[in-house]
């Protein structure tokens, strides 16, 4: 009973059909692998952009932050010390967050990885 059931498991698995059925499912999976190796491959790089792009900007708007409190730390020193030059002061502080906004203005905070890197 057992040698009888192998022996059509056999004939079955030998069959010209289950050969061709074989071969498409193989074939469907090394293109299924392909597909997924060329998603994964973009998102990596996308995610790559997006890290670079976030530390460019990191970087600019810290240096603007920067620049804003030294201008602020100037202000006040200048109206400790001499009163009167409040208002020059004032005007080069604007003149300077004018300018650091600007900066802030080129180099904007990227489009998180959900919005930038769609998922296939």
């Amino acid at each position: 009973m057992i040698r009888l059931a192998l022996a059509r498991l056999g004939d079955a698995l030998d069959s010209p059909g289950f050969v061709r059925a074989s071969r498409l499912v193989g074939l469907l999976a090394l293109c299924v692998s392909f597909w997924l190796v060329v998603s994964q491959d973009r998102q990596a790089q996308c995610l790559a952009d997006f890290a670079e792009a976030s530390a460019s900007s990191s970087k600019a708007r810290a240096l603007a932050a920067e620049q804003d409190r030294q201008a602020q730390d100037e202000v006040f020193r200048a109206v400790a010390r001499d009163p009167r030059s409040a208002i020059t002061a004032i005007n080069e502080y604007v003149a300077r967050r004018d300018a650091t906004d600007a900066l802030r203005a080129a180099n904007p905070v990227p489009e998180p990885p959900s919005v930038a890197c769609p998922r296939p």
